[in-house]
Formats: structure tokens, sequence, C-alpha cells
């Protein structure tokens, strides 16, 4: 996960107060986040310095908690045309907590956040039972959206949003982050590239020790967990790879016999996917959070009729000798400190990326930038609302394949059981 950037400043000044005395202090406040932002920036080796723009897109964060704090505050720090003027969260701790590190105003709730702040974008990262309607609540307010990811809890839910937005002009992009993380933008750059490379078959895999009885928060309340939770990234990334929806997929999914008594939640601990695509290509994923081993939280092989190209999330630091098929000597050093990805052609590797440090926090702001240009354009951003829907449509299907133990149609999944539930804290 991406660490939270921290910094002591002294106190900078602030541009003139505006002639509207009822937003002087919010005004002040929004100035100084952009002057310490932009000095902690020009520090930091991954980023370039910001300009302090007044004419600079207004952007407020609803919810503080994982991603909202860990991932988009600091991403906002680093972004060249943005005014942040406003986080809320209805927890007090995480809002002084925001308050301190960023200089930002803070609100209790949304509906004073949204009149007060005047943001033209939210960034929406609740729990995602409560997507739909604030997303509703944003649009009708005026405001573009960037929502974490899953979209929302039913396909019709989606349908409601995206109509909404279409009405009103307003634009939707989700924070599908692991599409712009620097090795698996690299994956996809090849394979869609100049090279014209045909992906014909792919894994996806994610192990770790993460029972879902074990986790607390609206993680740990959820009954259809894995897929929609983490899993979400490995289904988004497949559709971005293939560049559609499978037809159909089959599942298996299982608490391997190590659920508590009494868990109400768990039933899909360890999930095991196969999704069919058009031409005969396949794709599969597993996700087992029963793992006692070392944990793999993304990690990808993508076959195509000339090369298989790999992406290792996380640390890698690996030397290796040996001989290949007994007769040819070899010696190979891995080193990325938060993962690699590469091509290969039989025993032959070609370095295509490293992840920076922070990883998740400099692929949440490419998602932010691109998505800003995007809304500016009229093109479409990096993740679309329509590919959140997708993704959900999906994950739906592998549910009720397992449910069912058969094979199950994409364009056949009944989407109206909520798949999802949370507490009242946000993300």
């Amino acid at each position: 996960m991406g660490g939270t950037c921290r910094w002591e400043e002294p106190s900078l000044p602030c541009a003139a107060a505006p002639h509207d005395s009822s937003r002087t202090s919010l005004e002040a406040q929004n100035q100084t986040f952009l002057l310490k932002t932009n000095s902690h920036a020009s520090r930091l080796p991954w980023v370039q310095p910001s300009e302090v723009d007044l004419n600079a897109v207004r952007i407020a964060v609803l919810g503080l908690g994982e991603a909202g704090y860990n991932m988009h505050m600091p991403a906002l720090a680093q972004m060249r045309g943005i005014e942040l003027v406003g986080a809320c969260d209805i927890d007090l701790d995480r809002r002084a907590n925001a308050a301190k590190a960023w200089s930002v105003p803070v609100f209790d709730n949304l509906e004073k956040m949204l009149a007060e702040a005047r943001p033209e974008m939210l960034i929406v990262a609740t729990p995602p039972d409560s997507h739909a309607r604030i997303c509703l609540q944003a649009i009708a307010a005026g405001c573009h959206v960037i929502c974490e990811k899953p979209f929302t809890s039913t396909l019709e839910e989606a349908d409601t949003v995206m109509a909404a937005a279409a009405a009103a002009g307003r634009r939707i992009a989700l924070n599908h982050e692991f599409r712009e993380m620097p090795i698996f933008r690299a994956v996809l750059d090849e394979i869609g590239g100049p090279r014209g490379d045909q992906i014909v078959f792919a894994q996806l895999w994610q192990h770790m020790d993460m029972a879902p009885w074990m986790e607390k928060g609206w993680r740990g309340s959820m009954q259809r967990r894995t897929l929609h939770e983490g899993g979400v990234h490995l289904v988004d990334y497949l559709l971005a790879l293939f560049g559609e929806k499978p037809h159909a997929v089959s599942a298996t999914m299982s608490a391997c016999g190590a659920q508590e008594p009494g868990a109400d939640v768990g039933a899909d601990a360890v999930a095991i996917v196969s999704l069919e695509f058009s031409r005969g290509r396949l794709a599969q994923i597993l996700q087992h959070r029963l793992c006692k081993g070392e944990t793999q939280y993304f990690e990808l092989r993508a076959d195509t009729r000339v090369a298989s190209y790999r992406a290792s999330f996380g640390g890698r630091a690996r030397v290796t000798a040996g001989l290949y098929r007994s007769t040819v000597p070899h010696l190979r050093v891995d080193y990325g400190v938060s993962g690699l990805a590469w091509r290969e052609v039989g025993n032959k590797r070609t370095l295509l990326a490293r992840n920076p440090k922070e990883p998740r926090v400099v692929s949440t702001r490419n998602v932010l930038e691109r998505s800003l240009a995007a809304f500016a354009s009229g093109s479409a951003p990096p993740a679309s609302a329509q590919d959140g829907r997708d993704a959900l449509e999906v994950i739906n299907a592998c549910y009720e394949a397992a449910a069912i133990g058969r094979r199950i149609p994409v364009s056949g999944t009944n989407s109206a059981e909520p798949a999802l539930a949370s507490d009242s804290k946000g993300g």
C-alpha cells in the first residue's frame, strides 16, 4: 500500500484574500495547501515540482481512510493544475490528521463541503455500498466524479449513476490504478503497441494470508468479498489486456475447510476463475487468501503468439544461477524496489519497467491527471464508468457460476443481489 507522505514546513504567506469575506479562511487554506505541496514535491525524486495555478480545477476528497488518505491525498499533492478545496470524513481523528498533514479545509459531512468548498470534481473514497448515492449527490451538485472501485454494488446502480451523469453533462472515471502503474502499463503498451502482439492467454494470481473472517471494517463484512475487494484489480486488468469482456466464465470458490466456526463470511477465501474471450482466447485468475507463504499481491503472465510478458508487483530482489537444459550456464539478477515487468522469449529476458517507490500513489496520480485531461478534452479516461460496470458484471457472473457449478455467459448475469456491505466509516 502506498505510504503516507508527511512533512513539516514553516508557515507560508497566503495570497490576498478574496472580496467574498465568507470564503476568506477557506481560500487561504487552499492557497497554503498549494504552496506547501509545491515545496515538498521538489524534494521527491520521482515528482516534478508543481506550479500554483489560481485557475486550477477545484477538487475535494470524500473519505479519508486507506484509499483517500494514503493514495489520493499524496497523489494530489504532486499534481499541477489542481486546487484541493476540501476533504471530508465522519471520523474526527481522520479529519484532524488530514488538516495537519495537508493543510486542507476539512468537513464532517458532504453537503457542507459541496456547499462551502464548491468543488468541480469529487473523489469518492468511501466504502463501495455508498458509491451510487454519493455519485448521484455529487452529479446533482455539478461535480465530475472520480470514484474508487468497485464502482457500485449492483449493475442497476451503475446504470442509474451513468444515466444521471449523461443527463447532467458530467463525467465519471474510476481509480483502477493498476492499469496506470508503470509495470502493468508497460505490458499493456507492449501488447497494444507497435509490436502488435496478440494476447492469447493470461494468468493473474494473488497469494496472501488474509482470510476474509479475520479482516475488520467494511471489507470484513462483505458476503462476496474476495473478487469484489482485491479481485476487482485482477478482473479489470484482464478486461484492459484483452480489450473486451469475456463471453463466459467458470468459477470455483471455497474456504477450503479453514473457515472459523460461526463465521458468516469466507466461502470465497480461495477463488479459481476461468474466463473465455473471443477467438478462443483464455485467461485464469487465482486468488488464495489462506497462503502462509510469501505474499504475492498481483502477479501476471500474459502470452502472445511471439513472447511472454511478466509483471510482479512488490519488492523483488533475486539472484539465480545454474544451467539451462543442463548445458548453458546462466547468472540472472532481478531487482525492483516495488516491482518489475519483463518480456521473455525462451530463456532471454528484456526488462520493460520498474515501479518507483510508492507505486500506488504514483499510479493514482497518473489516473487523476489523465482523467482530468480526458474530462477537459472530451476523450475517454483511463478507466470509465462503463469499465467499472463491466468489471462488476464479470465478477457477478463469477459468483453465479461458483454458486450453481456451471459455466455462465457474462450477458446472463443476475445483478439484482447487492454484492457489498460496509460499516459507517469512509474508505
